[in-house]
């Protein structure tokens, strides 16, 4: 009887320094997968980058460990936000890209997205984990491209149409990417595309208002169309950036807002976690709070096919 005890207590001991083996080694790959997922640096794209919320938000990204692509009209403001952005950046991220681009063109917004693409997404074997659609414009007189487009709705609303359009088309995000596209709590009532050059109905507070109403209708008919079409989903979201002092809100406004160190919407929104829930995707934000569910109207289409137009570029799920 003893004999047969001991025999079993060696099995029992056998089967129990196996059960730790090999649970110990499953820990370890566990462990190590987790380590490396979580050793993935994100890389983010924002627009409008030299001034302002945008700056201040690539450097809350960079203290964050994300790197960041920076963007701007003048080479020597982005000499300049590259200086102060790495400033912030110690040993945690850092800026891996500085474009100069100006989105007053169709040409200039596919000559951002081609260096977005070649010197960094295909250079490094990244994709974008976060895009910022930032960049915008408050004119104090009324401006037309070459083709005749008035330059508040071609930089505030075509412009990001397109960008989001080209990058998502050509793969260069990242299948879990976040794209905030900034609106702002100043809207009109309603939207007015038969003429592009706005002659008639024009005034620097009117236009302005007018193109953020577009960008978040353009936002929400991005979100409804994936959704409905498209087997990748990613988080969409639009937002009011909140009243901040910047030099835009200062030229037609007046100081009437936060400093722009107190800024924080925008990075919250691409950082934070809850933001991606279900519930919230699609979604327009104010005070970080949703404020609005993406919703389609005939004033919302129209929008997003007038962008198809005047782009001549179309979102593959957009069938």
């Amino acid at each position: 009887m003893k004999k047969i005890v001991k025999t079993a207590s060696k099995k029992n001991m056998k089967a129990l320094i196996a059960t730790i083996s090999a649970s110990s080694s499953s820990s370890s790959s566990s462990s190590s997968s987790s380590s490396s997922s979580k050793s993935k640096k994100k890389l983010a794209l924002v627009t409008g980058t030299t001034d302002g919320i945008g700056k201040h938000t690539a450097r809350r990204l960079v203290e964050q460990n994300i790197d960041v692509i920076v963007h701007g009209r003048t080479q020597e403001r982005i000499d300049k936000a590259v200086e102060e952005i790495s400033k912030a950046s110690a040993d945690k991220g850092k800026v891996v890209g500085a474009i100069l681009s100006d989105l007053s063109t169709l040409e200039g917004v596919e000559n951002l997205f081609d260096k977005v693409s070649k010197d960094v997404v295909e250079k490094e074997g990244r994709k974008l984990d976060i895009v910022v659609q930032n960049a915008g414009v408050f004119l104090p007189e009324r401006k037309v491209n070459e083709r005749k487009i008035e330059l508040t709705f071609q930089i505030n609303v075509l412009a990001p149409y397109m960008l989001n359009c080209l990058l998502w088309n050509k793969n260069s995000m990242d299948v879990n990417a976040r794209i905030l596209n900034v609106a702002s709590i100043s809207q009109t009532s309603g939207v007015q595309l038969d003429d592009l050059t706005f002659e008639k109905q024009w005034s620097d507070h009117w236009s302005y208002s007018h193109s953020k109403t577009c960008m978040k209708s353009v936002s929400f008919e991005m979100y409804l169309r994936m959704m409905k079409n498209s087997e990748t989903v990613r988080t969409i979201l639009t937002c009011d950036p909140g009243t901040v002092n910047t030099k835009m809100l200062l030229a037609g406004w007046g100081p009437c807002g936060v400093q722009v160190y107190d800024a924080n919407d925008q990075f919250e929104l691409v950082t934070n976690d809850k933001f991606t829930l279900p519930q919230n995707n699609g979604g327009y934000f104010v005070n970080r709070r949703l404020s609005q569910e993406a919703k389609s109207s005939p004033e919302t289409r129209l929008v997003w096919e007038t962008c198809k137009r005047e782009t001549g570029v179309t979102f593959e799920f957009d069938v």
